[in-house]
């Protein structure tokens, strides 16, 4: 069961699920290769544990908060009520802005600041959470 699924709260829904893209998975790939190379198939192990990494992360919005873990053994979570979210920030390189994927950076209205790699479309996550916010009057 997912991270953010087990932890919603009484009468919590999620409303949206950031999904995190696959193309994260491409270093781990060439790296792999690489290593597969120079450790007569070894490298390949890479390819696997990337996998189990990159698909550690998750982020949604639920109708309460923002949610969001990374790790796979050690676990950083960012969990922030909607009427704390003070930005959304979206970074995308050239590379993420043609494949579609980017990070996100949420930040409350103190000064944590919780940045979640990899999410596909992440401008379609931001629409989702500002018009949630708008609807419930929180902006």
């Amino acid at each position: 069961m997912a991270y953010i699924d087990s932890n919603l709260i009484n009468n919590e829904s999620l409303l949206y699920r950031g999904k995190v893209t696959l193309w994260a998975l491409l270093p781990w790939i060439v790296w792999g290769v690489i290593f597969a190379v120079v450790t007569a198939g070894a490298g390949l192990l890479l390819i696997p544990l990337g996998y189990m990494i990159i698909r550690s992360n998750e982020a949604g919005i639920t109708d309460k908060r923002v949610i969001a873990k990374t790790g796979l053994i050690k676990r950083d979570t960012i969990e922030i009520g909607l009427s704390k979210v003070s930005s959304l920030q979206v970074k995308q390189s050239i590379l993420g802005r043609i494949l579609g994927y980017g990070s996100l950076t949420v930040c409350d209205v103190g000064t944590s600041r919780a940045p979640i790699k990899y999410i596909k479309n992440p401008m379609e996550f931001r629409r989702r959470f500002f018009e949630l916010q708008e609807k419930n009057g929180m902006n």
